[in-house]
Order: C-alpha cells, then structure tokens, then sequence
C-alpha cells in the first residue's frame, strides 16, 4: 500500500531536477555526396560549403543525460561557365541522446557528446538552357556530434560544436556555433 503512494511523489518530484531548453545553432557544412549534373561536357556538382541554420529542442534529465531533437535545412549549390546550375536541398531531423562532461566543479564548462538518428529529406535539382533534371530521397541515417559548451547563467550556455551525419543518399560535416536557454 505504501508502495503506491511513492509513485506520485517520484513523478512530481522529476521536474525539479530536470529541465527543458531549446537551442538555436549557425555553422558551416561541407557535404558529401555523389550527386552530379552532365552537360556539354562538362560536369556540375552542388558541393559548395554552406551556412547552415539549425532549431533544437531538448529534456534534460540530470547533470550528465538529456534527449535531444533538432532541425536543420541545408542548400549547397554548383555551377560553371555555361551557366550550369545544380542544387541540393536538404532538411534534417534528428533524435539523440546527450551526455555531458563537466571541466569544473561549478558546471561552468562541458563537453557534450550526442550520438542518434536522423532522417533527412533530399531535392537535387540540375538545370541549363536546354534541359533540368530533378531527384528526391528520403533517408534514415545516423548522426554524431560533440562539442564544448560554457554557462554564462543557469540558464544561457553559448558553444561550438562538430557533427557528422550519414544516411544511403549523401552525409555532412558541420562545425556551428550555438545557444542554448534552459527553462
């Protein structure tokens, strides 16, 4: 009888020592990927680097484990002198778990270690003059990231951060820089 009467109290008291926060994170991908445009000869690519934008969301259990979702939308571009143009857009999402390291005893630094499941949505697009051609593919793949994160409050933590992601269709590197509130 007493057993259950603890139930209630172990349910309450779980928000005291966790807590949720979202995150916003910018960084600069390099893609991977053997998508590729012909024409005329010549051969378009969309490899350039791009400036990503990210959104993250996460529950945070103690000091050391939280669960983490995010978002991000990437477009990496080509061309060449015949005015080739060749695109590859792609949205990510992602499901991990995060472990933290604290450098000191007052939080103040962490090192984070995240490792999940993604799922991204590809569009490559190829087009000139006389022709385009298109190609889409939805992909479950893996990500990994880790990365350093320094607490300016309680609540605010500023960082950078390295992740790779990998699926059948194409992987990226990415280093960002990030924010993050915690409730």
């Amino acid at each position: 009888m007493y057993k259950n009467c603890l139930f209630p109290l172990l349910a309450c008291s779980l928000p005291v020592v966790a807590a949720p926060y979202v995150g916003i994170e910018m960084g600069y991908a390099i893609p991977h990927h053997d998508m590729k445009m012909v024409s005329d000869g010549s051969v378009i690519s969309p490899d350039s680097n791009d400036l990503f934008l990210g959104f993250y969301s996460g529950y945070q259990f103690d000091k050391t484990w939280a669960l983490e979702l995010g978002y991000q939308q990437n477009q990496y571009t080509g061309t060449d002198k015949t005015r080739t143009h060749a695109t590859l857009d792609s949205d990510r999402f992602y499901l991990a778990p995060v472990y933290s390291i604290s450098l000191t005893n007052d939080r103040d630094w962490n090192i984070k270690f995240k490792a999940g499941v993604s799922y991204a949505q590809y569009e490559f697009t190829g087009q000139n003059a006389r022709f385009s051609q298109s190609r889409t593919s939805s992909d479950l793949g893996v990500i990994a990231a880790a990365g350093i994160e320094y607490r300016l409050m309680p609540e605010l933590g500023v960082g950078l951060n390295y992740s790779y992601q990998s699926d059948s269709f194409a992987s990226a590197s990415a280093l960002s820089l990030f924010t993050q509130y915690y409730f």
